[in-house]
């Protein structure tokens, strides 16, 4: 595999992790339904990006970037809602189980924006 279809395979990796925050997502206390759409078109992008890499490299140049921007939007509107559970388990008065799914949620999605933007800066597939 030569360095071009890297960023291809980091882009299919950070949809695969899109999906497994979709999953995971759906344990969290209090969700928001867009952030499932967010995630899932995150996924789709992800994918385009591995399959047009060869084909079209001009076009997913810059599904990276789409990607990138719909994971960071899924982590930051997936954590409005639990703005006051994260402030009852700071304050002690609920215990860090209660948030235990948003925190892996959160971790899954950062990952794969951090790989989506390490995608970004690598070229397409000529």
């Amino acid at each position: 595999m030569d360095k071009k279809n890297i960023s291809a395979l980091l882009s299919a990796v950070a949809a695969v992790l899109a999906v497994v925050a979709a999953i995971v997502y759906r344990s969290v206390p209090y969700t928001f339904s867009p952030v499932y759409i967010m995630l899932i078109a995150a996924a789709v992008l992800g994918c385009l990006r591995f399959v047009l890499a060869k084909s079209l490299p001009f076009i997913s140049a810059y599904l990276p970037i789409c990607l990138t921007a719909l994971l960071a939007s899924a982590a930051v509107w997936g954590t409005m809602l639990m703005v006051n559970q994260i402030g009852y388990v700071a304050a002690g008065l609920d215990p860090m189980s209660t948030i235990m799914s948003w925190i892996i949620f959160v971790a899954i999605t950062v990952v794969g924006l951090i790989l989506s933007l390490v995608a970004s800066f690598g070229r397409a597939a000529r």
